[in-house]
């Protein structure tokens, strides 16, 4: 058995905007490659018989580099096949073996490499397909000029291509199974059931995988007096990954506004649920998070999110509220926190607890109905039919605008009015009896 292998690892620097571009957003996408990349190098440097080399476009950063504490060559000029016949060349300079792999395959089978490693025994070459019709692996004990020249690269052909021209220049090659790289959301689907079961493992790309990439929706309406601190505020939170304000056709300078703060403002047609739909299906985090325009995060609010949703029953989740007023301190300003109860005993979070939701459990419920009123609580509901939903224990700031503006009223509303829904009576007719304040 061949005692020492160079097992050669290709990939390029994870820049967003250059790494795995079908996958996810930038950013995201540049997370998750990094995350590959380092869980595919300790695999590696795992196996006794292997020296790990890292085969890159450009030079990695030093703390990358030192990350994955494994020597790194350029892979110089031309196409993948100039490329990889140029570094598995130089592998073999000083090896009776190489392999070339791609840092887009984490997890892969440790038996997978010693099969491969076996069979270099008797043959010259070494393919493994991926379902896609590429390959995951190329294993070599020598390489003729021009061996991968004008190959039909990222195609579906890739690997029928690649494993003729090694038989057509006389290597005896040894296919192994086929696995799957991963370069589509569905992909990505794939590789997170067998990391969460267990079946595979690559420690890094399963956190990265889990990280919450909050996408913050905002529904608006003429909100010219409040958006300009709404959006200060929310620059004020760590970590968030995006901020998406949906516009139901305000006459005012709300929009203008946001535009001019930086905000990204899309519009849709007025309503809660309409706009907040609209909201959710232009973001790109996977995790969503749904706030008025008058409530205010916590700084560390993702924080506070990781933690909810790194519990396995949790799908969803919200906080507690903690109501001010804006301006005046009215007598009956002690009163406003009367309504901070209800957040702190329900199960069913409503819309000024910044309702946040795992995107693709947000889809599996079907997304908030069409509704003038008790959007929140109906979806609510239908969450809890997939999973935990948990309220944190932090508060979110609310405004007391509405409670100032009719103390009586508002509070007879709020706390009527989800018996009345419960008990069947349509968001239409409960619609009737509410007032909008700004």
């Amino acid at each position: 058995m061949i005692e020492r292998v160079p097992v050669c690892i290709f990939a390029k620097p994870p820049v967003p905007g250059t790494v795995k571009t079908r996958l996810t957003e930038p950013r995201r996408a540049a997370e998750l490659a990094r995350a590959f990349l380092v869980d595919t190098c300790v695999a590696v440097r795992a196996m006794p018989w292997a020296d790990a080399v890292v085969a890159t476009t450009t030079p990695f950063d030093g703390d990358l580099a030192a990350q994955l504490g494994v020597p790194s060559w350029l892979q110089g000029d031309g196409d993948l096949g100039a490329r990889l016949e140029r570094v598995l060349k130089r592998a073999l300079a000083s090896s009776p073996a190489a392999f070339a792999i791609g840092a887009d395959t984490p997890g892969l089978p440790r038996e997978l490499f010693d099969r491969a490693r076996a069979a270099l025994e008797t043959a010259e070459a070494v393919l493994g397909p991926t379902d896609d019709g590429g390959f995951y692996l190329l294993a070599l004990r020598r390489c003729p000029d021009g061996l991968l020249a004008d190959l039909p690269w990222s195609t579906s052909e890739t690997f029928a291509a690649t494993l003729m021209r090694l038989r057509e220049r006389g290597l005896s090659t040894v296919v192994l199974d086929s696995w799957f790289d991963v370069d589509r959301p569905e992909d990505l689907r794939r590789l997170q059931t067998l990391l969460e079961t267990g079946a595979i493992s690559a420690p890094w790309t399963l956190e990265a995988m889990n990280r919450p990439f909050v996408s913050v929706v905002m529904p608006v309406l003429d909100e010219e007096r409040r958006i300009r601190r709404a959006l200060a505020d929310l620059a004020a939170v760590e970590r968030l990954h995006e901020v998406i304000v949906v516009d139901g056709g305000s006459r005012d300078r709300t929009v203008a506004l946001a535009r001019e703060l930086g905000a990204r403002v899309i519009t849709a047609p007025r309503g809660r649920g309409p706009q907040l739909n609209a909201g959710a299906a232009a973001a790109t985090g996977n995790v969503l998070l749904f706030l008025h325009a008058d409530t205010t995060l916590p700084a560390n609010a993702v924080e506070h999110i990781t933690r909810a949703l790194a519990r396995r029953d949790v799908i969803a989740g919200a906080f507690r509220t903690w109501t001010v007023a804006d301006e005046s301190r009215p007598w009956f300003a002690p009163l406003l926190h009367l309504a901070d109860i209800r957040s702190r005993l329900t199960r069913y979070p409503y819309g000024d607890q910044a309702l946040f939701v795992r995107t693709d459990a947000f889809r599996a419920a079907g997304g908030f109905a069409n509704v003038p009123l008790m959007e929140d609580l109906d979806i609510s509901r239908r969450l809890w039919r997939l999973g935990r939903v948990y309220t944190c224990p932090a508060s979110v700031r609310v405004s007391g605008r509405r409670f100032v503006a009719g103390p009586i009223r508002y509070a007879t509303l709020m706390n009527v009015f989800p018996i009345l829904f419960r008990a069947g009576v349509s968001p239409h007719t409960l619609a009737r009896f509410y007032r909008q304040v700004r």
